[in-house]
């Protein structure tokens, strides 16, 4: 029979790199905080269990309840302390994640190599294995890696719609208009005479709801032209609706954006229909968001409030 040398070295390395990606990938599925150190640890807990393969005297740790045993002290090394739901939760992640890329490491191995596998010869599929271990682990590692960010990255931006973008509906002139706003965290604009909370908003989604003389007053951006509609305004029944509100950002250090309050605001939080009366909106003159999603940026105090 053939013989094989087996680096330990190499077997602690391989299975210390992979364990610390299965219990990474098992913190993000399963959305616990994850400490280096502590993974770190529950890696070489799981790697150290691997070398009583090669140990005959104690081959009885390799028994099936063995298995689940150090699965459960690798859970707690990693994540510990943990609720009954949450560590069950890991421990279906980590195996979910441990089977998972171990399939994709023998599927690369298997798909690296050209031509047939040796029929009946257990002796020639190791030596396949051997001869491509290194490249299924390393091809492996960075499939799983990109499926895992990738997967976890869609779960946040559905997460993301579900909570912070919302309907809002703004009522002017007799007229209204309903858009999808974001609930920006980094909102703390408020109207500077009144200290009301303000709604920044795309100057192209409220145009429909404006009368003729806000429409020119209000299409000119920039400091000069938030002045001068200010002052065209006069003693019209406008300008007590018409405000100037300070920003230091939207992509500028400092100006000024023109404003205007409305009629009545809305918004629609899952099943919750919020109203507001004193509500700024400030009129932006760009795209808020370049994949067009969403065209309002919501202020969270506005929300605090109506809680």
């Amino acid at each position: 029979m053939t013989g094989y040398t087996v680096y330990l070295d190499q077997v602690i390395v391989g299975n210390l790199v992979m364990n610390y990606i299965i219990l990474w990938a098992t913190a993000r599925l399963s959305r616990v905080s994850a400490n280096k150190m502590r993974l770190l640890s529950g890696s070489a807990l799981g790697a150290l269990y691997v070398l009583t393969v090669f140990l005959p005297d104690l081959s009885f740790l390799l028994a099936t309840g063995f298995k689940i045993a150090v699965s459960f002290l690798i859970i707690l090394a990693a994540f510990a302390p943990l609720s009954p739901a949450r560590f069950f939760t890991c421990l279906g992640c980590f195996y979910l994640a441990s089977f998972a890329l171990g399939g994709l490491v023998f599927g690369f191995i298997f798909f690296l190599r050209s031509g047939p596998l040796p029929a009946g010869d257990i002796g020639g599929v190791l030596m396949v294995i051997g001869d491509y271990f290194w490249y299924g682990v390393l091809l492996a590692l960075f499939a799983f890696w990109a499926a895992v960010k990738g997967y976890t990255a869609l779960m946040r931006s559905r997460l993301t719609e579900g909570l912070f973008k919302m309907a809002l509906r703004i009522g002017f002139w007799d007229r209204q208009v309903e858009v999808k706003a974001l609930l920006d965290t980094g909102n703390r604009l408020s109207d500077p005479m009144t200290m009301q909370p303000v709604i920044i908003v795309e100057y192209d989604v409220l145009k429909p709801i404006l009368p003729p003389v806000l429409q020119q007053v209000l299409a000119s951006p920039g400091d000069p032209g938030c002045l001068r509609g200010f002052e065209s305004l006069g003693e019209s029944r406008w300008s007590s609706r018409f405000c100037l509100i300070p920003f230091q950002s939207l992509g500028r250090d400092g100006g000024l954006l023109a404003g205007f309050r409305p009629d009545t605001v809305e918004v629609v939080q899952g099943k919750h229909l919020l109203q507001f009366e004193k509500v700024v909106i400030a009129v932006y003159h760009k795209r808020l968001d370049p994949e067009n999603s969403y065209h309002a940026l919501l202020p969270p105090c506005l929300l605090t409030k109506a809680g």
